[in-house]
């Protein structure tokens, strides 16, 4: 039986475990306690105390915080290609749908990641996988989209599945075949495409299923006939990024794990997800990048709707920084440092349906752990540009070590 003692934290920073996502004033609760170690045996947090417990193996973490591994719940990481060009476009002027609509943006990773072979894929989504581990991230959520073919979807499902086996960090996948209309077909057409042939061979292999729902995606409509032709797949939801176009009705009729993105939402669409019991996922990196207004978050936490905080890595957004996305969370959705650490922890961890597993640090819980060198857990957004990171530990092995 192997074991491992972090011994001594500063600070153990955790929210506890509710059995249910952390919402209104219990999203700014978490425990900090000072001068407390960690016991890990066989990957697990065997016990959380003192100082005199003992281990095969000790770190000291005298001068550094701990906290759980951070859940990045919404990411298209893994794809082949760049889209630079289109970064200078957008500069230019050029609009989101402008770039689609001329048959780049989305599409253009279409091509390249169907181009590309399944070692050229993994190549360049491992690094940036790695990138993300160094800067805390012990869970990810990983979709599908970029592709035109059945072949293309099954491919980059077998690129996670090989992540997933070569790093400990847990690899939550999602089918999103309804992310961009396939050149040539018409929306009624790709849907039709994806119901009789994708979810065939695809369903069994996911965790969940997502739908881009917006102006120059997909409408209510055909989301709706996705959904209900997936059955009790677990449903997450692209919403009211470009416009709002009453994707989030949706949640009355399906129970969707979140719904992500909401720049363009109104008051009756956080009625809609309070009253569906909907975790808002927000993802400021993506607003950083296009340059979009951020939303009032803290309306929907005055309101009782759980939140939860994402990279959205992907071409358009690349960046696997959490502790950026913490950082941009806290300057421009004004949160509460509690609200935002609980936004990447526990509340993620409930959207992908691991709660149970992870997203606290509790007794028998996966010990997916994160220890940074600071004096304060509200350092770590604060030190963004730098490294705090220190180590982190994924099922009770090092992933990564600073030194």
């Amino acid at each position: 039986m192997s074991s491992l003692l972090l011994k001594n934290a500063r600070q153990l920073v955790t929210a506890k475990d509710p059995g249910k996502p952390l919402s209104g004033k219990d999203q700014s609760k978490l425990s900090i306690k000072n001068d407390v170690s960690i016991l890990i045996r066989d990957g697990v947090i065997y016990e959380i105390g003192d100082s005199d417990l003992s281990a095969d193996r000790v770190i000291d973490c005298r001068d550094n915080v701990i906290l759980p591994g951070l859940i990045d719940a919404h990411t298209h990481i893994v794809y082949a290609g760049s889209r630079y060009e289109e970064f200078y476009q957008r500069n230019a002027g050029s609009t989101y749908l402008q770039i689609l609509e001329a048959g780049n943006g989305i599409m253009k990773t279409i091509r390249e990641t169907e181009a590309a072979t399944p070692e050229q894929i993994y190549a360049e989504s491992s690094a940036r996988v790695e990138n993300a581990i160094s800067r805390g991230t012990t869970t990810m959520e990983i979709k599908t989209g970029y592709s035109g073919s059945v072949n293309g979807e099954l491919k980059m499902i077998d690129v996670m599945d090989r992540i997933s086996a070569a790093y400990r960090i847990n690899i939550v996948k999602t089918l999103l075949p309804l992310h961009a209309v396939s050149m040539g077909q018409d929306e009624k057409t790709h849907l039709a495409y994806v119901i009789r042939e994708v979810l065939p061979h695809a369903i069994d292999r996911v965790d969940f299923v997502d739908s881009f729902c917006d102006s120059g995606a997909f409408s209510p409509e055909s989301t709706e006939s996705f959904f209900a032709a997936v059955g009790n797949k677990g449903k997450r939801l692209h919403s009211d990024e470009i416009n709002n176009i009453g994707c989030l009705s949706l949640a009355r009729k399906f129970p969707l794990k979140s719904a992500d993105h909401l720049l363009k939402t109104g008051d009756a669409g956080i009625d809609m997800l309070r009253a569906s019991g909907t975790i808002a996922n927000f993802l400021p990196i993506t607003a950083f990048s296009l340059g979009e207004s951020y939303p009032d978050v803290r309306r929907y936490i005055d309101r009782g709707v759980p939140i939860s905080i994402s990279s959205d890595s992907s071409p358009l957004t690349r960046n696997q920084d959490m502790i950026f996305a913490l950082y941009l969370s806290l300057r421009f959705y004004h949160l509460k440092p509690e609200q935002a650490f609980n936004a990447v922890t526990i509340n993620a961890a409930h959207s992908l349906g691991v709660s149970s597993q992870t997203g606290t640090l509790e007794k028998g819980k996966r010990a997916d752990i994160l220890i940074a060198d600071v004096s304060d857990f509200r350092e770590i957004p604060y030190e963004y540009s730098t490294h705090p990171v220190n180590t982190v530990i994924a099922g009770g092995k090092i992933v990564f070590s600073r030194d």
